[in-house]
């Protein structure tokens, strides 16, 4: 019986002595993989893709990468947030392994939607309303008037005086739907000067819009207007978007007004009730 026991024990204890064996291989193999990793995953070459602004060079050398750094400890936050604070014109980073020893970054970069004057120059605005540059000369991008840049910083959100806020949350959502539009590079002036309305340049013609919190319906509108078969083709003139029957008004310059086939009626917005800023 004694010896029953005992040998029952020792079969206990190999299988313990088993398991514990099969632990430490587990963790012998995973500490050589990460030895392997480290010592072998290197970073030999770095491409870059979708970058029109910036060349190859000034985005591997803002994103803070090395060659030799280690490819499978690389911190893709890190290097996306490098690129982000040093280029004011990258919108978003990409960032992917290519093993043994590559990487590839992939860019996508803001578009300059609009420029407002701090009072002295120009600044460049994304749709998302961050500050990209300061220029002299808005140049071909659309101008906005009726807003002042206050104490602009590269790279900072575009900020304004507390009486403009209402106009500058009117003037973003537009730049935002116009951009989601592929509409911006036929815009030239955006003025923000009237009380109750804002005035898009676009093309030759003179757009009315209301002050809102979202455009999609009245553009939606505006573009269906402009393939009417009543609405006659190069006539410069002025849209109205403000009458709120579903159509759009079109005013030739020196001619009667022509009104598009009705469409369905934008959502209320609860924002246009607040006093216009």
């Amino acid at each position: 019986m004694a010896r029953q026991r005992r040998h029952v024990s020792r079969r206990r204890r190999r299988g313990r002595f088993r398991g514990l064996y099969r632990v430490l291989s587990v963790l012998a193999v995973a500490v050589a993989l990460v030895v392997a990793c480290v010592v072998f995953f290197r970073v030999n070459e770095v491409t870059v893709s979708g970058n029109q602004r910036y060349t190859a060079q000034q985005i591997v050398e803002a994103s803070g990468i090395k060659l030799g750094d280690n490819l499978i400890t690389l911190s893709k936050s890190r290097v996306a947030g490098n690129l982000i604070a040093k280029l004011p014109y990258v919108r978003s980073i990409t960032i992917d392994r290519k093993l043994p020893d590559g990487l590839l970054i992939t860019v996508e970069e803001h578009v300059a939607a609009a420029a407002v004057s701090d009072g002295e120059s120009w600044w460049y605005v994304a749709a998302q309303g961050k500050l990209l540059e300061r220029v002299d000369d808005p140049g071909t991008v659309m101008r906005v008037t009726g807003l002042t840049a206050a104490d602009p910083m590269v790279s900072d959100d575009i900020q304004v005086e507390q009486d403009e806020e209402n106009t500058l949350s009117y003037v973003l959502a537009l730049l935002t739907e116009l951009e989601a539009r592929g509409m911006l590079g036929q815009c030239t002036a955006l003025d923000c000067t009237a009380a109750a309305s804002i005035t898009l340049d676009y093309d030759i013609y003179h757009v009315k819009l209301p002050r809102r919190s979202d455009y999609s319906q009245y553009l939606a509108l505006f573009q269906g207007a402009l393939t009417s078969d009543r609405m006659p083709q190069g006539v410069p003139g002025t849209f109205d978007l403000t009458i709120q029957d579903g159509r759009a008004y079109f005013q030739p310059e020196d001619e009667e007004p022509i009104a598009s086939q009705p469409q369905p009626d934008p959502e209320p917005d609860p924002s246009a009730s607040q006093a216009a800023q």
